[in-house]
This record gives C-alpha cells, sequence and structure tokens, in this order.
C-alpha cells in the first residue's frame, strides 16, 4: 500500500485552484479581492485533512514509515522551491539595490531552513510598508506547512496508538479547540504572531483532520440527499468568498475572522466526502477540467506569483493597471507551466514511490536535494552577508548599512525617552516637571518626538511622555466612553492614557501621523475627541505631513546621486500643500490648537520643487518612503523654533485665556 494511496479527489484540486486563485488576485491588487489573502487558510485546512489521512491509515496497520513520509515530503516540496529561490535571487540581482538584496538573502536563507515564517514575524506585520517588496515574503505559509509535516506525523501516530485510551477523534478535536482559544488569545496579545507562528495555526490543520476522520468513521449514513451536499458546498463557498469580499487590510486577522474561512474550507472538504461526493453544482464548480489542472499546478502558481508581482513593482511602481494586470497573469502562467513540468513533475507524481528519476533511491534523491539547498543556501548567504552584492553598481551615494543604520537611528532618542507604559521610572520621566507633553501617533509618533526635541528639547521645564504609537494596536475600540484594545499592552497603555491621575496631568499632546488629515485617521479624532473631554485644559498640537514618494528615497538617491529625486512629481504618492483636502481636515483642525505646517516651513511658496529633501550636512529627508531620518527631523524642529520660540508657551497661554 503506497503513502499517497486514500482515494483522489477531483474536487479538492478544485479547492486548491479556487485558494490559489484568490491569493493570485489579492496579489494582483483587483480591489474586489481584498481579503484573498484567506486563501492560505484554505490551503492549511486542506493539507491537514490530506496528511492526517494518509498518516493515520498506514499508522493503524503499522506501516507507517517516518523515513518514506519525509522523504516524500522532500520529493514534493523542496526541488520546486530551491529553483524558485534561485531564480528570483538571480532576478533580483538585476532589479534591487543593495539593502533589498540584504533582505533578501536573508529571507532565501530562512526559505531553505523552512523558518521564513519566524524570519517574517520578527521583521515586522504583514502589513509593513516594507512587505509588499519583499520577493519570497509568501513563504512565509510554506515554513509553517514545513513545520507542521516536522511535528504532525509523531502526533498522528502516538493519537492512532492510543485511540483505546483516548479516540482518535476526541484528541483531534481538543487540540483544533485548544489551538483555537490560543490563537485568538494570543490575536489580543501579538497579532502578527497569531498570523506567522505554527502554534496559532494548528486548529486549521486540526480542523481538515477532524473533517476526514468523521469522513472515515463509518458512521456517516451511505445515502445522503443531494441538497444536504450542496447545502455544505454553497455554505461552505459562502463563507470563504465572504471573506475574501469584506475583508480588507484593516480587518484583524487572523483572530476570529479566521474562523469563517476556516470552517468554510472544512464544509467543503465534507461536502465532497459524504456518500456520492459534491452534487451537481458543487462538481460544476470543483471538478471541472480547468479547475482540476489548476489545482494540481497551484504549488507552482503560488511560489512563483508572488515574486513576478514584487519585482515588476519595484521597477515600475506600486499600483498595477489592467494592463499590468493582465501581463503579469500572463508571465506567472508561463512561470507556473515551466516550473510544475519541468521541476515538479520530474521528481514527484501522486503515484511516485521509493524510486526516483533513472533508478536513483528516494535517499539519494533527498541528499542530492540536499546538497543543492545548501549550494543556494550559500549564494543567498553572500548576498545577506556580503553588503547585498553592492559591486553591481559602480558608486552609491549610501550603502546598504548605512541606510539600515539610517532607518533605525530614528528610534535612538525615542527608544531613550519616557514611556506612557514605565512611568515609574523616574531616570527617563520627570513628572514634577511643570510642564507635560504626550506624544501620539502611529509610526510616525518617533518623527514628532524627534521633531520636538530637535526645537524644544533644551528646556528642562519639560517632559516628553511618549504614548509607544498605535500601530500595534489591533482594534482600537470605544465602547461607551471606555476605550479598549484588543492587543493586551496596547489596552494597558489606553488604561493609563485615560487615568484622571495621568491624563490630568498632561498639557499638550502632539499628534504625529503619516497624512494626518486622511480619511483613514477616524480613530486619531474619536481619542483626542475622548481625551479633550477627559481634560478641558488639554491643548492639540497637529504635526503636519510632507511628502511620501512611490519607492524609498534612499534608492532615488542611489539610482540618481541626489536626493532631488525625492521630490519630483514622478516620484511622489503624497504632498501635503493643501491640507484641507484632506477627508478629515475639518474634523482634526476643529480639534488642534496650532498646526505645525512643516510645507510652509520647508518648502518655498508650498512648490514641491522648492521642497527641501536633506539637511545641511547632506542627511536625506527620510530613508524610505516617509518616515523622517532623525538629522532631517531634529533639522525641522530646529528651524521651526526659530520661527515658534514659544511654541508651547503660547498654545498653552491661548488656550487658556479663550
Amino acid at each position: 500500500m503506497r503513502e499517497n494511496s486514500i482515494k483522489y479527489r477531483e474536487d479538492i484540486d478544485g479547492m486548491r485552484a479556487m485558494a490559489i486563485l484568490i491569493v493570485v488576485l489579492f496579489h494582483l491588487q483587483f480591489s474586489a479581492f481584498q481579503g484573498g489573502y484567506v486563501g492560505v487558510d484554505v490551503f492549511f485546512v486542506i493539507s491537514g485533512f490530506l496528511i492526517t489521512a494518509i498518516i493515520r491509515r498506514r499508522a493503524e496497520v503499522n506501516a507507517f514509515s517516518f523515513k518514506s513520509f519525509y522523504l516524500r515530503r522532500i520529493r514534493r516540496l523542496v526541488p520546486a522551491l530551491i529553483a524558485t529561490v534561485a531564480a528570483t535571487l538571480t532576478l533580483s540581482a538585476f532589479v534591487l539595490a543593495p539593502s533589498e538584496m540584504i533582505a533578501t538573502g536573508r529571507s532565501a536563507v530562512a526559505a531553505m531552513f523552512s523558518v521564513s515564517n519566524v524570519l517574517f514575524y520578527s521583521e515586522a506585520g504583514y502589513w509593513d510598508a516594507a512587505a509588499e517588496l519583499k520577493p519570497l515574503l509568501h513563504t512565509w505559509s510554506l515554513g509553517v506547512e514545513e513545520q507542521f509535516y516536522l511535528i504532525w506525523p509523531a502526533l498522528i501516530v502516538a493519537m492512532v496508538r492510543f485511540r483505546r485510551s483516548l479516540p482518535f477523534g476526541v484528541s483531534i478535536g481538543l487540540m483544533a479547540a485548544a489551538s483555537f482559544v490560543l490563537a485568538i488569545r494570543w490575536a489580543g496579545i501579538d497579532l502578527s504572531a497569531a498570523f506567522y507562528l505554527i502554534p496559532f495555526r494548528v486548529y486549521q490543520f486540526s480542523l481538515g483532520a477532524f473533517v476526514g476522520w468523521v469522513i472515515a468513521s463509518g458512521r456517516l449514513p451511505e445515502r445522503v440527499p443531494v441538497w444536504v451536499r450542496e447545502g455544505l458546498f454553497l455554505t461552505g463557498m459562502g463563507l470563504i468568498l465572504a471573506s475574501v469580499f469584506a475583508y480588507t487590510d484593516a480587518t484583524t486577522f487572523p483572530g476570529w475572522h479566521a474562523a469563517p474561512p476556516t470552517i468554510g474550507a472544512a464544509l467543503l472538504l465534507a461536502a465532497g466526502g459524504l456518500a456520492g461526493g459534491q452534487g451537481p453544482l458543487g462538481r460544476a464548480v470543483l471538478a471541472n477540467p480547468l479547475s482540476r489542472w489548476l489545482g494540481r499546478v497551484s504549488y507552482a502558481l503560488y511560489l512563483v506569483h508572488w515574486p513576478i508581482v514584487v519585482l515588476y513593482r519595484y521597477e515600475f511602481g506600486l499600483d498595477l493597471n489592467l494592463t499590468e494586470q493582465a501581463l503579469l497573469a500572463t508571465v506567472m502562467l508561463i512561470a507556473t507551466v515551466a516550473l510544475h513540468y519541468g521541476v515538479e513533475r520530474r521528481f514527484y507524481t501522486r503515484s511516485s514511490g521509493e524510486v526516483g528519476i533513472g533508478g536513483v533511491t528516494a535517499g539519494t534523491f533527498a541528499l542530492r536535494t540536499l546538497a543543492a539547498s545548501l549550494i543556494v543556501t550559500a549564494i543567498a548567504s553572500t548576498a545577506w552577508l556580503g553588503n547585498g552584492w553592492s559591486w553591481r553598481f559602480e558608486s552609491l551615494s549610501l550603502t546598504a548599512e548605512e541606510i539600515e543604520a539610517g532607518k533605525g537611528a530614528r528610534y535612538d532618542l525615542w527608544r531613550k525617552g519616557c514611556a506612557l507604559a514605565h512611568l515609574d521610572d523616574t531616570d527617563r520621566c520627570h513628572l514634577d516637571r511643570p510642564i507635560q507633553v504626550l506624544l501620539l501617533g502611529n509610526s510616525h509618533e518617533p518623527d514628532g518626538y524627534n521633531f520636538m526635541l530637535g526645537g524644544y528639547g533644551h528646556r528642562d521645564d519639560i517632559n516628553y511622555v511618549k504614548f509607544g504609537t498605535t500601530n500595534g494596536c489591533a482594534g482600537i475600540f470605544e465602547d461607551g466612553g471606555n476605550w479598549a484594545s484588543s492587543n493586551e499592552e496596547c489596552n494597558r497603555r489606553i488604561g493609563m492614557l485615560f487615568n484622571p491621575a495621568f491624563i490630568n496631568t498632561i498639557d499638550v499632546v502632539v499628534y504625529s501621523a503619516n497624512q494626518p488629515f486622511s480619511g483613514n485617521k477616524g480613530t486619531f479624532v474619536s481619542l483626542l475627541t475622548s481625551m479633550k473631554g477627559a481634560n478641558k485644559n488639554l491643548r492639540v498640537i497637529t504635526y503636519g505631513g510632507y511628502i511620501n514618494t512611490s519607492v524609498e528615497c534612499a534608492r532615488l538617491l542611489n539610482e540618481t546621486g541626489a536626493t532631488d529625486a525625492c521630490a519630483l512629481p514622478e516620484n511622489v504618492v503624497y504632498f501635503e500643500s493643501d491640507p484641507t483636502a484632506g477627508a478629515l481636515f475639518a474634523e482634526i483642525a476643529g480639534l488642534t490648537d496650532h498646526y505645525i505646517d512643516r510645507v510652509g516651513l520647508l518648502c518655498d511658496g508650498r512648490r514641491l520643487d522648492r521642497c527641501e529633501t536633506r539637511t545641511p550636512e547632506g542627511v536625506p529627508m527620510f530613508y524610505d518612503k516617509h518616515h523622517s531620518s532623525f538629522e532631517f527631523a531634529v533639522y525641522s524642529g530646529e528651524r521651526y523654533a526659530q520661527a515658534h520660540p514659544d511654541l508651547i508657551d503660547a498654545v498653552i497661554e491661548a488656550t487658556s485665556t479663550r
């Protein structure tokens, strides 16, 4: 009996086709598919269903071989992955700047060692600005799958062995429930961990395994009405597609929002596993020839699609039009066919056994695959540890190390400052000073902090308190006048923020955010309104926006040799020349006691071509797309203080005399 002897189901290939299609359409920026990332959740459920069935059936007759299982997983996954990583590194060498090449080399090494998910978790959230330009970001899900394959066989064999003490279905059900509770709980503590790390994804694999056990249990009726099977199919498809069309990048995910697509996938598996299989509608959608073919090549398509999108967007711009979407889809299809038939099918088919191509044994094939992996890893390491292959460029205005150091420097003073979460740190917090200033914002909060210290940090009568940014504060909400967040650490800070013992001591809040008047800043409008309601004497200073570029300013500097390129119209996606055009300008202006007009300060005549893009010492205004470099923020603060030397006193006095 072969390990893959479970009955082939055409509809499962159709499920794979649906899952990969919604992922690809999401990454191609089709607006209706903003929740297409749930396709990965569907894949996890399918994997749990199939792999558990393979292991359980052989374990029940004492025929399961760990060696055979892992050798087949190597054959199935690794050759195509090696080819993809090697091709991505090669193409990246012609496209990426050294700093991005370092990150790509690092992620290639992580992919080869099946820890991409851990790496990307350590770097940032899935939705951060840098994530959309990481060519191997999608390998995070392969990391999860490969870690699942590492631990799952031993667990299933143990469950089968002790099934008389604890029935197999009960064991799987308990594991699914425990993992789901853990995932929901952790989503409120660390949403990125809940997204990337396997302990918080086990319930999806387990649910697929549970469905497989129910189907194989023999307890289901021998005849199931068509309407029941069609009902399960329609409900499952409805849950998945509703998630695809309703979710956006602002959806708190995974958490509770991962439940609908996960349950939907389980229902589709159940519909096809009942007597009679999928009903007519289910077969028409999932078991047609096109769906079956797309399902068979889904792994290859998943591997190739994201590097193609990223490298194209890096070279030609982030926003894709319809022509570009069609072009990229065509390139993806060609690359998919090449990878599937040129690599996957050469080394693995569903019926392949222990002998490889040309009579090479599975063990020898595994050793050769390992050698190829190590070669790719060594090459990737030279990009990671060798300055991003900077030898590709004759000259660079900024080295990769300088760019990374510049990006990190903006946090130097901010990290050393007084934090709301640690007000008892008397070395950093001086709550006895007569003026208390709170810095509040998203990832631009450190910019506002550096600006204020640059202009007014010399004063020993002011204590600056940082909120700590709202970026990790998933699901901030107001309920009956009380503020909270689904993130426990952020929830604690919010509780301290609205503690009367603290809020009533704050004189001024400096609100700092990218594009501070844009329509997505409604949470800040509500927060500032509540804060002013809690402290009638509270004053608000809004730290104005400046410039956003389509690609990183450091890259433009290296390409042109001048920071002026960061203010060219073709490279700028936002310029705060007219703050009143912001969707929430009226609301925020109504709460603001003073607006720091950086465009008026740094752009002669409010003209983009006359904006300052570097300090007098030549430090660029930012290294990424919009976060001020430490030096530029300090320089701007110094310039502003020259024109407004008594800013904080003036704001306090003007407000108190109203």
